[in-house]
């Protein structure tokens, strides 16, 4: 489960109804720009179990996310070209930052006397999971990430397949990673089938920072590597001119520097070390989406996944939106989505660790809890504007039983 969300648009799910005509898909075109989207992004998040604190502490972080996405066609016969190029740049700060360079001994939110005494540590592999993310800046000055990449989608237009290639890469100051992908898509000829499958990996690179009072105890500073991969799989089916639905599959596995180093643990006897946990997961999610149209002006958008994981944890995911059209250029969609999951076996919470394990953590993302999301999205296609499409503005309100809670504002602007 992520503290940052920085999701930019809902999930749309549309079929075509009717057959192309092939007479005049044939022809040849110039390469040419299809569309161009820029995505604003600001989130805010408050909470007191900071990870970087070893589960007590300040959970402040702003982001600001800017996405630039341009996608260019190009039809030669029967093959349709498809091009995309995006560009993210991404700047966070967290409160708790500052403590992964200083002892947080003797901060107000380190109570029952706690001492940051050391203990031996070994040379465990651990990394960023990837479900963390707000915390991978180990300070306010390098709180920038930059996410460059390509893709390329051919079409045959006679086959109705579509075979795809990705590329992408992220920086920040102490985390590079590269990574590809390649795709393939099978529509039926009435387009009221279709199955893909996706093959992802990405190949990370992490330096190991640990907190500051461990420091003098092992060697830090040096690279570790986290290496991903996935599968993922989906058949779409339209059932009717009313209904259709998806069923999801994916598997994905692990492997390298899984923990966060500079994360605290606190154990039970007042000792602290860093996050450990096993340098290989195995993650196992499936879903099943629906979308129902009731007239002309309802949809129902209905979503559900259930998630398994190596680590111990199981988790429930269902939403629903539901747009609303009130005029061919205006729609509002409001959302609700309900999450909930259990710990892994890893986890416990502030300075309740038992000493003698091999893997810990405190970082509540793993712990158990529930989550709501609530939301609305304004949906706006402006008239006579020359290029410009359409807007998207979307709000949404996150809260945590654990006592976690966020907004997240978003602005999509589309040119074609």
């Amino acid at each position: 489960m992520k503290k940052i969300t920085t999701s930019i648009a809902a999930l749309v799910f549309s079929l075509a109804f009717s057959q192309k005509n092939t007479d005049s898909l044939y022809e040849v075109r110039p390469l040419k720009i299809d569309e161009i989207n820029f995505i604003s992004g600001y989130y805010d998040q408050t909470g007191t179990h900071s990870a970087i604190m070893g589960g007590n502490g300040s959970e402040k972080i702003e982001d600001f996310h800017n996405a630039l996405d341009i996608r260019l066609i190009k039809k030669s016969g029967k093959l349709e070209h498809s091009f995309g190029v995006n560009l993210t740049a991404e700047h966070h700060t967290s409160a708790s930052t500052a403590y992964i360079d200083k002892s947080p001994e003797g901060a107000t939110t380190i109570p029952n006397g706690i001492k940051t005494k050391r203990i031996a540590l070994s040379k465990a592999s651990g990394s960023n999971n990837n479900e963390t993310h707000a915390e991978s800046s180990a300070s306010n000055l390098f709180g920038w990430r930059f996410n460059p990449s390509l893709n390329w989608k051919v079409k045959n237009l006679e086959k109705n397949t579509t075979f795809g290639l990705g590329a992408y890469y992220s920086y920040e100051f102490d985390y590079n990673s590269w990574g590809g992908e390649v795709s393939f898509v099978k529509a039926s000829q009435d387009n009221n089938r279709e199955f893909s499958i996706k093959a992802m990996a990405f190949f990370d690179q992490r330096q190991y920072i640990i907190p500051y009072e461990l420091r003098n105890t092992m060697s830090y500073g040096d690279w570790r590597s986290k290496n991903s991969y996935s599968v993922n799989m989906a058949y779409s089916q339209v059932i009717n001119q009313r209904l259709q639905i998806s069923l999801l599959g994916d598997v994905a596995y692990q492997q390298g520097l899984l923990s966060t180093p500079y994360n605290r643990v606190y154990f039970d006897n007042y000792t602290v070390s860093n996050e450990k946990l096993p340098d290989k997961r195995l993650k196992i999610p499936v879903g099943l989406r629906a979308n129902y149209f009731l007239g002309d002006n309802f949809i129902f958008r209905t979503y559900y996944r259930y998630y398994w994981d190596d680590w111990g944890m199981t988790a429930h995911t269902a939403s629903l939106e539901v747009p609303v059209k009130f005029s061919p250029n205006f729609s509002l969609s409001p959302f609700f989505r309900y999450h909930t999951q259990t710990g892994i076996k890893y986890f416990n919470e502030y300075a309740t660790t038992p000493t003698g394990l091999d893997f810990y953590s405190s970082d509540y993302d793993l712990s158990k809890f529930n989550s709501q999301n609530v939301g609305l999205n304004l949906h706006f296609v402006p008239q006579d504007w020359g290029v410009f499409h359409d807007v998207d503005f979307r709000y949404s309100h996150y809260k945590r039983s654990d006592g976690l809670s966020g907004n997240n504002l978003t602005l999509s602007l589309t040119f074609k």
